[in-house]
């Protein structure tokens, strides 16, 4: 028998696409469910609301979303740096394969919901501070192996580039084309990681 959990989990991954699809305003409990195949009163044996729902899901989206894996400093087939370049590759080319229509589930939600709904705010910006801080202790050690020259203050360069890969998929959504995408990976690799 499953766990409450893994259940959890299991409902989430039939539903997500929804959400990060549609927003969370355009997302009823009743979508959820019926992506789901559930009975619409079994949502809240596992959720609170909808709005548990969403942090759960960015919780899901962050730990189940294997570009994530590649900051990680246990990534030993990759350097620093090849690890933040190949964190990006990855995230744009999700982003095409997703015909540039769904941009990152924890920018989306917290661009809509950021300033309505403190609880998602809170959860997307835990989570945006842990992928900051794994780009900073990547960016640390590549300095510190002489493979990254720049003055600039790491905790300030690390929150620039993921502020810059947000803004960069927000202007992606708006154009419907990859060239801010582009745009932003050419200065990440050419003036940033030198």
């Amino acid at each position: 028998m499953k766990n409450k959990k893994m259940r959890k989990d299991e409902i989430i991954k039939a539903s997500i696409d929804l959400m990060y699809l549609k927003g969370y305003n355009g997302t009823s409990v009743k979508d959820i469910t019926d992506a789901a195949s559930i009975p619409k009163g079994s949502f809240y044996n596992y959720f609170e609301d909808k709005e548990q729902y969403a942090i759960d899901a960015l919780h899901y989206y962050y730990d189940n979303n294997p570009v994530h894996k590649i900051l990680l400093s246990t990534n030993k087939d990759l350097e620093p740096l090849e690890r933040i370049k190949k964190f990006f590759e990855q995230g744009i080319q999700n982003v095409v394969e997703k015909e540039l229509k769904y941009g990152c589930f924890i920018g989306n939600l917290s661009q809509e919901m950021g300033d309505v709904t403190e609880s998602i705010s809170k959860a997307a910006a835990d989570i945006t501070k842990v992928i900051v801080s794994q780009v900073y202790k990547n960016l640390t050690e590549a300095q510190e192996k002489g493979d990254l020259k720049s003055k600039v203050d790491l905790k300030t360069l690390a929150s620039f580039i993921i502020s810059s890969w947000q803004g960069s998929l927000v202007r992606m959504k708006m154009s419907a084309n990859k060239t801010a995408l582009d745009d932003f990976y050419t200065i990440l690799t050419e003036v940033l990681l030198k």
